[in-house]
């Protein structure tokens, strides 16, 4: 774990008894355990569910666009195919907000995305508010990013709707000063000080408006060769604002080998000050471009070699992370049914409560709604992940959710196969009673 500077507010703030670290167990929520779930099998196949609040013609477009990214080589030549056509000013504009980015985001702005929030919400379903505009290349650009998402917090906070606030530290500061940041162990001098400065200040910005609205921030993790520098600095914030809630979350992800001692170092070093530990637990969103940049400059890949290894080492860091969970908080942002399966098993057999304020699933919006919506039938507390901005600006994030898609085994197919079950189902029962085949659609 990454090393915080001393905390200015250590010696004013009042000195916690001792824990003892091996001891923590569940204890405070079992009286909010309901004996009767156990009865029933876990089961994330209720399309009926997973889609209600989807229309006919929502589903018929995913159809034609999950068909289409399995296909790999028609995502590899898409994304340069799609900016060259949006350069060009070719009339696909339409065609790509219909089936791409309506699938995936929320809107173009955070207001154009407020039907989708509140439909979700209808459901029991949260949100996390991501201004998706990455990698931004000027103080300009920084700084509009941090209005943006200061305007999301103000936002939250009158809205029960949202679960947390998204943010990546490549849309508040340079990506070049983290990877020398990284390359130095934070011995920056000059401007590169001055530039590395400012984006920790605009995150204990954004870290400070958090806290005083009572909304919790996840950021979001990134390049291997700059994680370790995020790390720095959301273990600064988090030991700054954690001290009786948990705001500010890091990102773990499970695909890199050495990320199960990280969790474990950060749990333990957290409670020696006596901060809650927060986490968004995820597999990895960089693994074709981390084992690329591993190969080409020749150094062993920091991933685990096999899928298997990464699902093992994520299902391990849940169960320690649900072993403590009065005193570590995380967001589990999975599209795995097993590991889903796997946790609701856990708390189930410790009586933990489904709605324990440190437990909440993710995934993406647009992607495994029989997990999100099914999850939040057995109570638990869920949220999608809801990426929101203008079209050119998000189309890396959308690049990345194709990429993902077709390089996941089986995600494309079992997103099909759930969809074809919906229609068949609604087909039969608009045929049975075609008098109460009504859908819960909201237009956006």
């Amino acid at each position: 774990m990454a090393t915080p500077p001393p905390d200015p507010q250590a010696e004013t703030h009042e000195v916690s008894p001792p824990y003892e670290i091996e001891k923590l167990r569940i204890e405070e929520w079992a009286e909010g355990y309901d004996p009767q779930a156990d009865l029933e099998a876990i089961s994330f196949d209720n399309t009926e569910v997973a889609f209600r609040y989807k229309s006919d013609a929502d589903l018929r477009k995913s159809l034609l666009l999950f068909n289409s990214i399995k296909y790999k080589s028609l995502v590899k030549i898409g994304p340069p195919l799609v900016s060259l056509a949006l350069d060009l000013r070719l009339p696909v504009r339409g065609l790509i907000n219909s089936y791409f980015f309506n699938q995936f985001c929320a809107g173009t702005s955070l207001e154009t995305s407020i039907p989708r929030i509140e439909q979700l919400w209808q459901y029991g379903v949260g949100s996390i508010l991501d201004y998706a505009v990455e990698a931004q290349k000027s103080e300009v650009g920084y700084n509009a990013c941090l209005e943006q998402v200061l305007a999301a917090i103000e936002f939250a906070r009158h809205r029960e709707e949202v679960s947390y606030i998204a943010v990546k530290l490549t849309g508040l500061g340079s990506f070049a000063i983290l990877e020398k940041a990284q390359q130095t162990g934070g011995e920056l001098h000059g401007y590169d000080k001055i530039q590395y400065d400012h984006l920790v200040e605009r995150l204990e910005t954004l870290c400070q408006a958090a806290a005083n609205a009572g909304q919790a921030i996840l950021v979001d993790a990134e390049e291997s060769w700059i994680q370790d520098t995020i790390d720095r600095i959301v273990e600064q914030m988090m030991a700054r604002y954690n001290k009786e809630r948990a705001i500010v979350y890091t990102t773990v992800q499970m695909y890199r080998h050495d990320r199960l001692d990280y969790l474990k170092e950060l749990f333990l070093g957290m409670r020696r000050r006596h901060v809650i530990p927060a986490v968004k637990l995820v597999r990895g969103a960089y693994l074709e471009k981390e084992n690329a940049r591993a190969h080409q400059l020749k150094y062993p890949t920091p991933l685990n070699t096999t899928k298997a290894a990464t699902d093992q080492l994520f299902n391990e860091a849940a169960l320690y992370i649900l072993e403590r969970l009065d005193k570590f908080a995380v967001c589990a942002g999975t599209h795995n049914e097993e590991s889903c399966r796997l946790m609701v098993q856990y708390t189930r057999d410790h009586k933990i409560a489904p709605d324990h304020p440190h437990l909440v699933f993710s995934q993406l919006y647009g992607m495994s709604d029989h997990l999100t919506f099914n999850l939040s039938q057995y109570g638990f507390r869920t949220a999608k992940y809801l990426p929101y901005g203008p079209l050119e600006a998000v189309l890396p994030y959308l690049f990345r959710r194709a990429q993902e898609n077709s390089s996941i085994a089986g995600q494309s197919g079992r997103e099909l196969t759930l969809i074809q079950k919906e229609l068949h189902r609604r087909r039969r029962s608009a045929a049975l009673k075609p008098d109460s085949y009504q859908l819960g659609h909201v237009p956006v």
